[in-house]
C-alpha cells in the first residue's frame, strides 16, 4: 500500500508541473520571438542596414536581461510572503500587453523600451518557480520537477520554430514578424488567467491533498531542513558556492542565449535558407534537447551526482558547438552536431538547480536562487551581443559559435569548484 507521501508526490506532479510546464512554454516563447523576427528581417523594415543588424539586434534583444536583473534577487522574498499567484497573474498581463505591443513598433528605440520592459516583467518568472519547486518537492524529486518544467525551454523552440514557419508562410516575412508579436502576446494574458485560477500558493493551502497527506509531505520537508544551511539571506549571498554557482550560471546561460538568439540566423547563413524553413529547421535542435533534458535529470536523480552530471553535459555542449564550427562548410555534419550541442546547452539546467536547492533553507533558499538566477543571467545579455559583435566584426558567425563553445567549458570547470552536493 502507497504511503500518504507517495500518493501526494503524485498529485503534486499532475496538479503543478503541466500548469508550469505550460506557462514556461509562454515565457520562453516571448523571450526569443526576436530570434525569429531578426531572420525575418524585422530590424531592415526599421531601417537598419544590413551590416549593422549583428550589432543593434543583439543589443535590443539583450535590453530583455537589463529589465531582468534586479528585480528577481527580491521577488523570491514576495513569492515567500504573498504567494505565487498574485504576483503571476501581475507579471504575465505585463508582459503579454508588452509583448503585443512590439507587434507594433516603428523604431528600433521602441522595440529597446519594450525589450527592457519585458525583461522587468519577466523577472520574478523562472527564479520563482524554482523557489516554488523548493516547498513543493523533496531532494530525491527536485532535478525531476525541475527536468518536466525546464524541458518547456526547448519543447517552447519546436512551437516556436512551428508558429513562427507557419506564420512567415502565411504572412510572409513583412507583416509575419508584428503578427508573431501579436499572438503570443495574446498566450501571455492566457497564460495570466491559468496562473491565478490553476495554481497553489503553498502545501498547506491546497485542498487537493487529504490532511495526511499534507502532515506527511511537511514533516518531510522538516527532516529534510534539517541538513540544511541555515543563514540570513544577506549572508547566503556571499556564501562561496552561492557566487560559484551564479558563476557557472552566468557562463551557461552565456551560451544557451548566444545559441537560441541566433540559432535561425546562424541556420540561415551555414544553409542559404529562407526564414520559414530555417524557422523549422530550428526545430531539430530543440527535439533533441527536449528528450535529453528529461533523460538526464532522471538520471542524476536517481544516483544524486547533481554537479558532475552539470560538468559532464557542459563538456558536450563545448565539444558540439566546437566540432559544428570546424566542419562549417559541410552543412549536415557542422547542423548534426550543431544539434547535438543542444544536449548539453539545455540539460545542464534540471542537474543545475537540484545542487542550490538540496543545501540552502527558506529564505536564504529564495535570496540565494535569486541572486544566482539574476547574475546569471546577465549572460542573456552577453551571449547575444558576443555574437552580434563577433558577426558584424569578422562577417561570420563562426567565430561566436566558438566563443559559446568556450563558455561552455569554463562553466563546467567551475562546476567542479562547487564543494556542497
Amino acid at each position: 500500500m502507497k504511503s500518504s507521501l507517495e500518493i501526494s508526490r503524485r498529485k503534486r506532479m499532475i496538479r503543478l508541473l503541466p500548469v508550469l510546464f505550460f506557462l514556461y512554454i509562454v515565457t520562453f516563447l516571448d523571450r526569443v520571438n526576436i530570434s525569429y523576427a531578426i531572420d525575418a528581417g524585422m530590424f531592415q523594415y526599421l531601417g537598419v542596414s544590413k551590416n549593422e543588424v549583428g550589432i543593434i539586434a543583439s543589443f535590443a534583444s539583450s535590453l530583455f536581461f537589463v529589465g531582468y536583473f534586479i528585480p528577481q534577487i527580491f521577488s523570491n522574498l514576495g513569492i515567500n510572503k504573498y504567494g505565487i499567484r498574485k504576483i503571476f497573474t501581475i507579471v504575465f498581463t505585463a508582459w503579454g500587453i508588452i509583448t503585443i505591443l512590439t507587434g507594433f513598433v516603428t523604431s528600433v528605440i521602441q522595440v529597446e523600451v519594450l525589450r527592457f520592459l519585458l525583461g522587468v516583467a519577466e523577472a520574478p518568472f523562472y527564479a520563482g518557480v524554482i523557489f516554488y519547486l523548493s516547498l513543493w518537492f523533496l531532494k530525491s524529486e527536485k532535478a525531476t520537477a525541475n527536468s518536466f518544467f525546464n524541458s518547456a525551454i526547448p519543447i517552447s523552440g519546436i512551437f516556436g520554430g512551428l508558429i513562427a514557419g507557419a506564420i512567415f508562410s502565411v504572412y510572409g516575412n513583412y507583416p509575419g514578424w508584428r503578427y508573431l508579436f501579436i499572438y503570443e502576446g495574446i498566450l501571455a494574458l492566457i497564460g495570466a488567467m491559468i496562473s491565478y485560477f490553476m495554481l497553489t500558493d503553498f502545501p498547506k493551502d491546497a485542498k487537493w491533498l487529504t490532511y495526511d497527506e499534507k502532515v506527511a509531505l511537511e514533516e518531510a520537508m522538516k527532516e529534510e531542513s534539517v541538513n540544511k544551511v541555515k543563514m540570513k539571506w544577506t549572508s547566503a549571498l556571499k556564501y562561496r558556492d552561492v557566487i560559484l554557482l551564479a558563476i557557472v550560471y552566468f557562463l551557461g546561460v552565456t551560451s544557451l542565449y548566444g545559441y537560441s538568439i541566433w540559432l535561425p540566423t546562424i541556420i540561415s547563413s551555414i544553409s542559404n535558407v529562407n526564414a520559414s524553413l530555417a524557422s523549422f529547421l530550428s526545430i531539430v535542435p530543440y527535439v533533441i534537447a527536449s528528450i535529453s533534458l528529461i533523460l538526464i535529470a532522471r538520471y542524476s536523480d536517481l544516483h544524486g551526482n547533481h554537479k558532475f552530471v552539470t560538468f559532464i553535459v557542459f563538456l558536450i555542449a563545448g565539444i558540439g558547438l566546437a566540432l559544428s564550427a570546424l566542419t562549417q562548410s559541410i552543412f549536415v555534419i557542422s547542423f548534426i552536431l550543431f544539434s547535438i550541442a543542444a544536449i548539453g546547452i539545455f540539460s545542464f539546467l534540471s542537474p543545475f538547480w537540484a545542487v542550490p536547492q538540496k543545501f540552502l533553507h527558506a529564505d536564504a533558499a529564495a535570496a540565494s536562487i535569486g541572486f544566482i538566477n539574476a547574475v546569471g543571467n546577465l549572460g542573456g545579455i552577453a551571449g547575444p551581443i558576443i555574437v552580434g559583435y563577433l558577426q558584424t566584426l569578422t562577417g561570420s558567425f563562426i567565430p561566436g559559435v566558438y566563443s559559446m563553445a568556450a563558455f561552455a567549458f569554463f562553466a563546467g570547470i567551475v562546476m567542479l569548484l562547487v564543494k556542497k552536493e
